[in-house]
């Protein structure tokens, strides 16, 4: 029989779990990842909760996938992305992801991959924002006397987050009894997965925008739905039961900013009322993976509509 062999120590004893009435503990492995959770520096605030560290988890992961290369930021609640951007400017960045549902993102966790500056500092305490983590490579001497005035704001930072790299290691989930093992979701798009399938072809700019929103797919729960303009996460429906109401929630938390959005599904679409929400919000262009028996009726209401819809062949479900 084969064997797998886990190895872990002790190394903090929580003030609690996921509530209040459960004792939590972080065990750390031996590992040369340089994001592993010990190698991050908290600079002030408060002692990390239980469910701190798994949203600084999935603002990392956020991160690498969306941040190896341009300034990008992310806003995490409740283990999804609530706000995500890329952009040339990492203060532009910071709003854009903040304003992709700045209601969810108060309470959040602040994830960036530039170095914090006392300007971009000023601008994240700016309205009245409330954050409960901020990760990022570093922090400005000024920035740091700017954050001193918010003392239970948790600063962790971490050098390697300027160029920081995807998570290859296993993913391993326990159940009652045993453990589930698998490869981590890290696959990047590629020009041969994406299959235009309707007469409407999308843009460039659509196609950078629908990979964009497939990233952001990949780390969240599903079922899941994000519409995205311009490398910003605009809305997302997450964690739904069935697909048609991801989309309903995606589009009304959009409102009237799901306008000429696209949009990437972790599924296909079982019948065509997602396409056909998605479409009556406003949405040009969208990606999924195809694959139900009626994917033909989904690009009808595509073409009907002067909608691009691409397939990739390729689902990303996170549970």
């Amino acid at each position: 029989m084969k064997k797998y062999n886990l190895s872990y120590h002790f190394s903090i004893k929580l003030r609690y779990g996921e509530n209040p009435h459960q004792k939590g503990w972080a065990w750390r492995e031996k590992t040369a990842d340089s994001l592993a959770f010990f190698n991050f520096q908290q600079l002030q605030g408060k002692e990390l909760s239980f469910n701190n560290y798994l949203d600084i988890d999935a603002s990392v992961t956020t991160l690498t996938l969306i941040g190896q290369k341009n300034p990008s930021g992310v806003v995490i609640k409740h283990g999804n992305p609530c706000g995500a951007s890329i952009d040339r400017d990492i203060n532009k960045a910071f709003i854009k992801a903040w304003n992709g549902d700045s209601l969810a993102a108060f309470g959040g966790i602040v994830a960036i991959n530039r170095i914090v500056s006392s300007r971009l500092a000023k601008i994240m305490l700016a309205n009245k924002r409330f954050f409960e983590v901020l990760v990022c490579p570093g922090i400005s001497k000024s920035a740091r006397t700017t954050f001193s005035y918010k003392p239970n704001l948790r600063i962790l930072v971490n050098s390697v987050l300027k160029k920081p790299v995807v998570d290859i290691t296993h993913d391993i989930k326990k159940i009652r009894g045993g453990l589930l093992v698998q490869e981590r979701d890290v696959y990047q798009l590629k020009d041969k997965d994406l299959k235009v399938m309707t007469k409407k072809k999308p843009t460039k700019k659509q196609v950078s925008d629908l990979i964009f929103a497939w990233k952001i797919c990949q780390v969240s729960k599903a079922n899941c739905i994000v519409l995205a303009k311009n490398k910003q996460l605009i809305a997302s429906g997450v964690g739904q039961q069935d697909r048609v109401r991801c989309t309903q929630l995606a589009v009304t938390k959009a409102g009237k900013r799901a306008k000429n959005t696209v949009v990437a599904s972790d599924a296909f679409f079982p019948f065509p009322d997602g396409p056909t929400t998605l479409i009556n919000a406003g949405v040009k262009a969208i990606i999924q993976p195809g694959g139900s028996i009626r994917d033909q009726q989904a690009i009808d209401v595509c073409d009907k509509n002067k909608v691009a819809m691409i397939f990739t062949g390729i689902r990303c479900f996170r549970h």
